[in-house]
């Protein structure tokens, strides 16, 4: 009677990832399971490397690459294959699942040498309709999660052996992980493992036990001296434990071939399936944020096709499709900035790169398009020029959601921000305030007048006292691109009687230059003279540095400068600029002197180090103390300048 042990491991690290913490993470954790692996040609491994690693390994870490290469020559290592990009296939266009599988493939042929013949599924996150596309681009067999199995009416026994799934006649063999040998190890002592694994003994041992996790587990997450000890000391008593059987996926299937056919519901792991009420997609629902980054996919990936694009924009697209950015769970996901930032620069690249590639502004400035961007039933504008990109959504107080800069080499959204959401592990924190509204750009308040900074930042209630913020603002569309919108709010300040106050904003993006123009219109609709205090809201996202610790930071009128995290008052200002070294400065003018407030926007969200406070975007508010006799408006404008380096 034996165990089967099969052993797989899985490195990953996200499209975007700082290069220091890659590095740290290079040094503690995946140099040491190298040097371990080295010691052990008996013990067979199942190792799964996703294509954002391997492309920082090919451009930053080449000899570990190489001697990766060497290593896997030897014979008892099998590499899974998967998503180019670690792609949550469920949520991606069908045509899209099958070409990330391929590519994910053909990259490790071309940087590791073999062929791969399973699949690692990323964030093991099924969906039943996979097994087309796991067949279609070759694959034999996938890994999934127990959880998964036992949704499907599977017992503790089942999910020890190999199934078969399908769908519309397409099949893909199913290995599933066991749970609670990932809790233990390598958390526990070699023998609690080992007595778990006995528990599993078969007549030829038909019954396995995989292990399926993260590389991170052993030198990150926990010490390295300690980690790597720990793993070569299991080694060791696999070695001269003769009732296990370590093996790999493909030699478990020659031997022992498929138990039969099952249907799998969707899935995944326990944790993932608590934190996306039990389906990945509805982190599109939860997060306005994550919603938009999947949306500007789709639009992209509509525009490659249209316009006949390039390989390099469809190589940016699939790398913008990496998992890491659209979800939350224990590790910052989404909260993360950088991350984020990533998918942008890769969506806006391909879409820059397709639209030169087509001559699309060739004999026009400016696209305006009315287009339900986010699926949510209601029209958004988009207008669109060589270098800028505006979308506007007027049914969220007519807001700027999205700025992107087009500039060959400088792709950024700047709006790429992040809420504070009301996170149920935050619940008992005292003082913390979830964001009413969603922190983007040109969204206008009426604040109370003993309201300050921190009222506006820490969402002090009814601080804004009208209803502007999340109006629904009609809108005109001109001959010229310029986006016209209106509203008629109301100034509660005197709750038995509020006063109306008409609203009208136009966007405009200059063609001939990298310039946003917004210009405001304000206009006391009642019969006796109002005193409000006008207020207008931004919420930018400065270009952050991958490769170089040094931040961005910010100058008010050409004369005080502070890092990002410095917060500035002044009553008597109209102009900021934001600085990332290498990267074009960022111009924001105010076309009246105003109260201007600029502060961080923070956000506080779990991480594998507890909660933390994360920065995610500058804020900047322009106030305007005025007095309005009946029928009397008021003027201004904002402009956002995109300049030299």
């Amino acid at each position: 009677m034996r165990t089967t042990f099969i052993f797989v491991i899985h490195f990953h690290q996200p499209t975007g990832q700082l290069k220091w913490i890659l590095d740290r993470i290079q040094r503690n954790c995946y140099e040491l399971l190298l040097r371990v692996f080295k010691n052990y040609p008996d013990i067979k491994l199942t190792l799964h490397f996703s294509g954002p690693l391997l492309k920082m390994w090919e451009k930053y870490y080449p000899e570990y690459l190489s001697d990766l290469r060497e290593l896997i020559k030897r014979g008892n290592i099998e590499v899974l294959g998967g998503s180019l990009a670690e792609s949550i296939l469920a949520i991606i266009p069908w045509e899209d699942r099958i070409e990330q599988l391929v590519r994910g493939k053909e990259l490790i042929e071309e940087l590791l040498g073999v062929k791969p013949r399973g699949a690692w599924l990323p964030e093991r996150v099924w969906d039943p309709t996979l097994p087309a596309a796991f067949e279609e681009a070759g694959y034999s067999y996938v890994i999934v999660d127990d959880e998964v199995g036992y949704r499907c009416g599977l017992w503790k026994g089942d999910v020890h052996r190999a199934w078969l799934t399908e769908y519309s006649g397409r099949k893909v063999g199913v290995f599933f992980i066991d749970a609670p040998i990932r809790y233990i190890l390598p958390w526990r002592s070699h023998d609690e493992v080992l007595g778990y694994l006995s528990q599993f003994r078969s007549k030829g041992g038909v019954d396995y036990v995989l292990w399926g996790s993260d590389a991170e587990k052993f030198g990150e997450w926990w010490d390295p001296f300690y980690a790597e000890n720990w793993l070569r000391g299991f080694f060791e008593k696999l070695r001269h434990a003769e009732w296990v059987n370590v093996d790999t996926p493909y030699s478990y299937l020659v031997k022992h071939g498929y138990r039969g056919l099952l249907y799998l519901p969707p899935g995944s792991y326990d944790k993932m399936m608590e934190w996306s009420w039990g389906y990945f997609p509805n982190f599109l629902r939860k997060y306005a944020e994550s919603n938009n980054m999947h949306k500007k996919m789709l639009w992209v990936r509509k525009k490659l096709e249209e316009l006949d694009a390039p390989e390099e924009a469809w190589e940016n697209y699939y790398m913008a499709q990496c998992n890491d950015a659209y979800w939350h769970g224990l590790f910052g996901g989404l909260y993360l900035n950088f991350l984020r930032q990533a998918v942008y620069d890769n969506l806006i690249r391909a879409e820059r790169v397709a639209e030169e590639n087509a001559g699309v502004y060739r004999r026009r400035r400016y696209i305006t398009r009315e287009y339900d961007f986010d699926l949510d039933g209601k029209r958004e504008v988009l207008v669109e020029t060589e270098t800028l990109n505006a979308y506007i959504k007027p049914s969220d107080g007519g807001t700027l959601f999205e700025l992107d800069v087009k500039l060959p080499g400088y792709e950024h959204n700047l709006i790429n921000t992040m809420s504070r959401y009301g996170e149920s592990y935050l619940q008992e924190l005292s003082g913390y305030r979830p964001d009413w509204y969603r922190r983007v750009s040109f969204r206008e308040h009426i604040w109370r007048d003993d309201i300050n900074i921190w009222d506006w930042v820490n969402n002090t209630p009814f601080a804004d006292v009208s209803d502007f913020a999340l109006g629904e603002y009609l809108y005109t569309i001109g001959r010229d691109g310029a986006v016209k919108l209106h509203f008629t709010g109301r100034d509660w300040r005197d709750k038995s009687n509020p006063k109306r106050i008409f609203i009208e904003k136009t966007f405009l993006l200059d063609p001939r230059g990298k310039e946003l123009i917004v210009e405001y219109y304000w206009r006391n609709m009642e019969k006796e003279t109002l005193s409000p205090r006008l207020s207008i809201e931004l919420t930018l996202a400065p270009r952050l540095q991958y490769d170089v610790d040094k931040q961005p930071y910010y100058i008010v009128d050409g004369e005080y400068s502070h890092s990002l995290g410095e917060p500035h008052i002044s009553t008597w200002s109209r102009k900021v600029e934001v600085i990332t070294e290498g990267y074009p400065r960022i111009t924001i003018v105010n076309e009246k002197y105003g109260e201007l407030w600029i502060a961080a926007i923070n956000t506080l969200s779990r991480t594998e180090k507890g909660v933390t406070e994360m920065y995610q975007a500058l804020g900047i508010v322009f106030n305007h103390k005025v007095v309005l006799k009946p029928g009397e408006g008021y003027k201004n404008s904002i402009h956002i300048g995109v300049g030299e380096k």
